[in-house]
């Protein structure tokens, strides 16, 4: 305030209000403004990098649930173990173990390269896997 206030008019006083509820509506629409901007730029940024860390996943969930039909269908070849097959079984529990560790491995490089190098680790486990299958003549 420019005057001291007990040797202002009421209208001065009544002009002074005015201004200070002008000033602070202001405020307040700039305060609104800079929120609104802050939650659309949030909200943009969410609906471009959500798709994009979805999709990775979507993918490591896809090799997952072939992991474990093709860990089914060794469980099956392990169950119809003969004499005979006493190589192929020990084969298997290698390519398992290569498995495992290709496994631990890409999920290493998944947490240590960040998503811009999944697809390359995807692509890496995809080999492995058909590594693995064609152990079991499945190619």
């Amino acid at each position: 305030m420019h005057k001291d206030i007990e040797n202002m008019s009421e209208r001065e006083l009544l002009k002074e209000l005015v201004l200070q509820g002008r000033r602070a509506e202001r405020a307040n629409r700039i305060t609104i403004a800079v929120i609104s901007a802050l939650l659309l730029l949030i909200l943009f940024l969410a609906l471009v990098y959500i798709p994009k860390i979805m999709a990775p996943i979507r993918q490591l969930e896809g090799s997952m649930d072939q992991i474990r039909r093709t860990l089914d269908e060794a469980e099956q070849f392990f169950g119809s173990i003969g004499p005979d097959t006493v190589n192929k079984f020990e084969e298997a529990l290698d390519g398992l173990n290569e498995t495992s560790l290709q496994a631990r491995e890409f999920m290493n490089r998944l947490k240590d390269s960040g998503i811009e190098n999944v697809m390359g680790t995807l692509d890496e486990l995809t080999g492995t896997l058909k590594n693995f299958l064609r152990i079991f003549g499945r190619s």
